[in-house]
């Protein structure tokens, strides 16, 4: 039973291959909101154990969410992908829920998406 999760990777949903390392630019009622950068990964919980003698669930998919606002601010969110799930059609209509507003999103293209996880958010390209 070892200290770390093992390696390996989750199963990939392909409902979510559309929005995987995918941009979008935000819009509150017509007006400029910010942007969204989605990214998939892989994650463990800890079922049992403790010290070094733990044991870890099998892995499953989480969606990390970046946003930088047009007002200066930046947040984030960690969600497990049975959560994003949920708000699936949301997406695919265009529509993104935060914090009780329904915002307008723009996916962008891959070119758009690469150049907000690089030079908008930081990101590196390889995880």
């Amino acid at each position: 039973m070892p200290f770390n999760p093992p390696p390996g990777h989750a199963d990939r949903d392909p409902r979510f291959d559309p929005y995987r390392e995918r941009a979008g630019a935000l819009a509150n009622q017509g007006e400029p909101f910010g942007i969204l950068y989605l990214r998939f990964d892989a994650c463990w919980w800890q079922l049992g154990g403790h010290l070094w003698w733990r044991r870890w669930s099998a892995p499953r998919e989480q969606v990390t969410g970046y946003l930088v606002l047009n007002n200066g601010g930046f947040d984030d969110f960690v969600e497990d992908a049975d959560t994003v799930l949920e708000e699936l059609e949301d997406c695919q209509r265009g529509l993104f829920r935060y914090r009780g507003m329904l915002l307008t999103v723009e996916w962008l293209d891959d070119e758009g998406s690469r150049r907000a996880r690089t030079g908008t958010f930081g990101l590196d390209p390889n995880q």
